[in-house]
């Protein structure tokens, strides 16, 4: 916005429980267009929530992978693009689908912009939602869909 005022993306970084890699702020903000408008803390608030949130759908991985004496996600694999492996990858685009999910509805009322008007929000949700369901699912090693015999 051109109101004379400079805003910058937080470099704040949230420490994670010691297995999955921490979260960057301003990887979030600028990785999935996050408005500068939306309030840091509230960008804060829905990480930590979405971070707890995928590490409880992942406490059995973790497990897992702790009993083979992989103690960190980094160990996983050695292959990596810029510092980061596959799996750290997954990890953020979970934490990060699920964090821009609980933001769009903010989008609209904080910001002005028309970009934001008349978008189709659950629609949106619903597609975060499932990417977030799908890098979880590829973490624990499934395949997109399952299905069981009763």
């Amino acid at each position: 916005m051109f109101n004379g005022r400079t805003q910058d993306y937080d470099d704040t970084v949230i420490s994670n429980s010691g297995f999955w890699c921490d979260v960057s702020i301003e990887e979030f903000q600028k990785q999935r267009a996050i408005p500068l408008q939306i309030p840091v803390e509230m960008v804060k608030t829905v990480l930590v929530a979405a971070m707890q949130g995928v590490n409880l759908d992942l406490v059995t991985v973790e497990e897992n992978y702790r009993q083979s004496a992989v103690n960190s996600v980094r160990e996983i694999s050695s292959q990596s693009i810029n510092g980061e492996n596959y799996a750290e990858t997954l990890y953020k685009k979970a934490v990060f689908a699920r964090a821009k999910a609980e933001l769009l509805p903010e989008f609209n009322t904080l910001s002005g912009r028309e970009i934001h008007q008349n978008r189709e929000y659950v629609a949106e949700q619903k597609s975060l939602l499932a990417e977030a369901t799908h890098a979880i699912r590829t973490l624990k090693g499934k395949k997109r869909g399952s299905v069981w015999l009763l």
